[in-house]
């Protein structure tokens, strides 16, 4: 009996010893997991990480594809030089107005202020009732990054620009942005910009892009370099009217 415990304590000092090394081999494992699982992109020098679950949160609250948005992003810049993976990626389902306004309320700017807000009465009567007046409704809108290139107007990208479609995007035969560059767009969301801007409803067309799972009068508004926010942006549904 005294040899069979011998053995018994022997035999489970053994499985306890394998238990424990065990463990020590599993955690750098996981450890390696995690840190592949982080999402990077590096635009001048600058490099905006996101986790894995980071990202899942971001495509839920986008309806987009979690991987197709991973690739997005580390993908960097488009063939066109421009950094707007939301651009590229296409909505999975149709979202009630109550389940966007409430998916758009939790998107934060990598300060922590609301990305959008709901427009004041003053900033709605900026809109000049002049010659011809146009209305776009439940557009889409994403957020694009300073990648060193001029706009397609060979303008430097300044905060309070957008780009939009070009005619051969959606069918025609040149390279004309859908709305003339210096229009200036009034939306109906306050929509906050970084560099001390704040919040915003008005735009001017100076940039055309290419959003081939947008709609056709998506804009894609200028973040400069605040990589963070413009991907947290994501995809939100903008009226907007212009005049010409």
């Amino acid at each position: 009996m005294k040899l069979l415990k011998v053995i018994s304590g022997a035999a489970l000092s053994s499985v306890m010893l394998l238990a424990l090394s065990s463990s020590a081999f599993a955690q750098p494992v996981n450890q390696g997991t995690e840190e592949a699982s982080v999402v990077s992109v590096t635009l001048d020098g600058e490099t905006t990480s996101f986790t894995s679950s980071e990202i899942t949160k971001l495509a839920e609250l986008n309806n987009v594809d979690a991987n197709e948005l991973r690739k997005a992003i580390e993908s960097g810049p488009d063939a066109e030089g421009r950094f707007s993976p939301f651009s590229h990626l296409a909505t999975k389902k149709a979202l009630t107005t109550e389940q966007a306004n409430k998916s758009d309320a939790s998107k934060l700017s990598s300060t922590g202020v609301p990305l959008v807000e709901p427009i004041t009465a003053s900033e709605a009567s900026m809109v000049s009732p002049l010659a011809t007046s146009y209305s776009k409704k439940d557009q889409d809108s994403t957020a694009y990054n300073w990648t060193g290139n001029n706009t397609a107007n060979n303008n430097v990208p300044v905060l309070g620009i957008c780009a939009v479609h070009r005619n051969k995007d959606l069918g025609g035969s040149d390279y004309k942005p859908v709305i003339p560059f210096g229009t200036q767009l009034t939306t109906n969301k306050s929509i906050w910009l970084p560099d001390g801007v704040g919040y915003t409803s008005t735009f001017k067309v100076d940039d055309t892009g290419s959003g081939p799972k947008r709609t056709d009068y998506w804009i894609d508004i200028y973040y400069h370099k605040d990589t963070a926010s413009a991907i947290k942006y994501g995809v939100i549904k903008l009226d907007y009217t212009y005049s010409l």
